[in-house]
């Protein structure tokens, strides 16, 4: 390779490693963000109502994509979904 090759590819190296730093720094802010959000007054009520929105959602789309489903006995139940879900993620986080 060219000395000039050498150096667009190091550029291109540099460049990418630095795109890669930049999305894991502001990744790791908004989790950052996110965590103190949800122990603020009515945080984890959020966090609620965002799971059972997206719970929802998902199986919205299941059920454009396929002619069939079979769907958990829960998912009449999507309070009790969310409240397992919630159990989760605070077994986790101890």
């Amino acid at each position: 390779l060219s000395e000039a090759e050498k150096l667009r590819q190091i550029n291109e190296a540099e460049g990418k490693a630095r795109e890669i730093e930049m999305i894991a720094t502001a990744t790791a802010e908004g989790i950052r963000r996110v965590a103190e959000a949800i122990n603020l007054e009515g945080g984890k009520d959020a966090v609620n109502l965002r799971v059972a929105e997206q719970y929802v959602r998902e199986f919205g789309k299941l059920a454009k994509e396929n002619n069939t489903m079979i769907l958990p006995a829960e998912f009449a139940d999507i309070g009790g979904a969310v409240a397992a879900i919630t159990r989760t993620l605070e077994s986790a986080k101890k």
